[in-house]
């Protein structure tokens, strides 16, 4: 065995040890990225600062109930037929299986002159995305999923080539809202978005933190082919710091157990010695890396460009949380220059609800858009604080939409569905679909069965899941554009399918 070997194999040895007590484990994720960040020193042709912030609402949004018709409730009107399609209105006592909401408990909208806002309304439990929407600071779009090209239904049933790999499962419908076309992809479209654009990053600000930045964990929406998200965690107040540190020792000048300081310097006397193997010592400069960002970061949310003081978010709203965390994230880089251009991706669940749909609890359909609502409208408070709307353009991102028809309790997983997009630089106060019109691209949600059991509805399957009318390749590529990604050249490397569509931008942002 050569010298270089038996060194690599004491040092893995000795970080091994390391890592069985927990100490390596909150940097592992960030190693990957930290090499290739260090290169990015192009001169810049990029102006400003502009960041995206995806939500994903994890497990199939009911859109259908964010987002209904409210034009009469006369026979044959379009609230009408969602009422009959949707099994009728929800009552506890005699119509448990209903899920349509109440004519008079939806929001009506107002939105920009001449939209057809008035024509729908937002769930009940939204009022605050009602008043964003209002105000011109949130744009719907509408019957959005992960489509090929555009289709028929005939199309759909002639040939498997027509249709997104396994449709209605969670787990592949994630991952290509996260690659941003209908096949898969080793990178999501927001790193690739990254990586197009990190040449024309200003010099200076900070080489070793990524342009992606994840407060919910691993994704791959945010990976690039030398872009790897960096691992935040969600903050419980405006002054914590919402950092993971290496468990068991010290971060931020605080040392953790009874032998923390003992084993902070064991730690660094593992990352200081000269190694004979090429891995080794790269594997320690890389850690070493990490903590130093570590405490920069640290230092940075403990001083006044990375905390909030007026903006108040909701209690107990783990989204609430994330988004405060993205907020001071995004004051600090602003305010360091740490990147031209950054993502941001957090991470909110519940919505798979086969059963308990329109429960009136926390868990319910209602609870989670009211906790969705509250958050959205404090981080919008919080980028006006410091002065950022404009700057910064969050959307949400769910694996598919629900039936519109009930199972008896819930809905099952569907297809085409409504995405939020808020920010200063939206065209708000409008719904975005393939029609162009207020009323051309709002699926008909008519039910119609022939004797085959088939829904006569053009658009719809025989349980109301829709078939998309704009592809997700058109909404990512809409957002990435803003981001700066103009090229139709590198817009077509991001989102392959996107020549497949007559309209590459769908027009929602300024």
């Amino acid at each position: 065995m050569t010298t270089d070997r038996k060194s690599r194999r004491e040092f893995l040895r000795q970080m091994a040890c390391l890592a069985a007590s927990g100490g390596a484990a909150a940097l592992i994720p960030q190693l990957r990225m930290m090499g290739t960040a260090l290169a990015q020193t192009t001169p810049s042709s990029l102006s400003g600062y502009r960041a995206l912030v995806c939500i994903y609402l994890s497990g199939g949004n009911d859109a259908w109930n964010l987002l209904v018709p409210k034009d009469s409730t006369n026979a044959g009107s379009l609230w009408d037929i969602y009422r009959t399609s949707r099994s009728g209105v929800y009552n506890a006592t005699s119509n448990p299986g209903g899920l349509a909401i109440d004519f008079p408990q939806l929001l009506g909208l107002t939105g920009a002159t001449g939209s057809g806002s008035n024509m729908y309304g937002l769930h009940p439990s939204c009022p605050e995305l009602r008043t964003l929407y209002d105000a011109q600071k949130l744009g719907l779009v509408v019957n959005v999923g992960p489509l090929v090209k555009p289709i028929t239904k005939a199309e759909y049933a002639s040939s498997l080539a027509n249709r997104p790999p396994q449709l209605f499962s969670h787990s592949d419908q994630e991952n290509l809202w996260h690659v941003g076309t209908a096949k898969d992809s080793r990178y999501g479209w927001a790193g690739s978005a990254i990586n197009t654009l990190k040449s024309q990053f200003p010099p200076g600000g900070n080489a070793v933190l990524s342009p992606c930045i994840s407060v919910a964990g691993s994704n791959k929406l945010e990976v690039g082919s030398s872009v790897f998200p960096y691992f935040m965690s969600s903050s419980s107040s405006n002054t914590t710091p919402p950092l993971s540190g290496v468990s068991g020792v010290c971060n931020g000048g605080t040392c953790s157990g009874t032998f923390g300081a003992q084993r902070d310097g064991a730690v660094t006397q593992l990352l200081a010695a000269t190694y004979q193997g090429g891995f080794a010592n790269e594997y320690a400069q890389t850690f070493q890396r990490g903590r130093d960002l570590y405490q920069t970061l640290f230092d940075g949310l403990n001083s006044a460009p990375g905390q909030l003081t007026t903006t108040t978010f909701p209690a107990n709203n783990s989204l609430g949380d994330q988004l405060r965390s993205v907020a001071r994230m995004i004051k600090l880089s602003r305010a360091n220059n740490y990147a031209a251009r950054q993502i941001y991706y957090v991470r909110t669940g519940g919505f798979d609800l086969h059963s308990g749909l329109m429960a009136t609890g926390t868990n319910g359909h209602a609870g989670l858009l009211s906790r969705l609502s509250q958050a959205l409208n404090a981080f919008n408070a919080a980028l006006g604080e410091i002065g950022a709307q404009n700057d910064v353009t969050a959307f949400t991102m769910s694996e598919f939409a629900r039936t519109l028809t009930s199972n008896g309790n819930g809905s099952d997983h569907a297809w085409g569905s409504v995405q939020l997009v808020m920010g200063g630089g939206v065209q708000g106060g409008k719904l975005y679909s393939s029609g162009g019109g207020p009323i051309s691209g709002f699926p008909d949600q008519s039910i119609t069965l022939d004797s085959h059991g088939n829904n006569t509805n053009p658009v719809a399957f025989s349980r109301g899941q829709f078939i998309p009318g704009i592809g997700v390749d058109q909404y990512a590529a809409t957002l990435a554009k803003w981001l700066g990604v103009t090229a139709t050249t590198d817009q077509d490397a991001i989102f392959p399918n996107l020549a497949n569509f007559a309209t590459r931008d769908l027009g929602f942002m300024g």
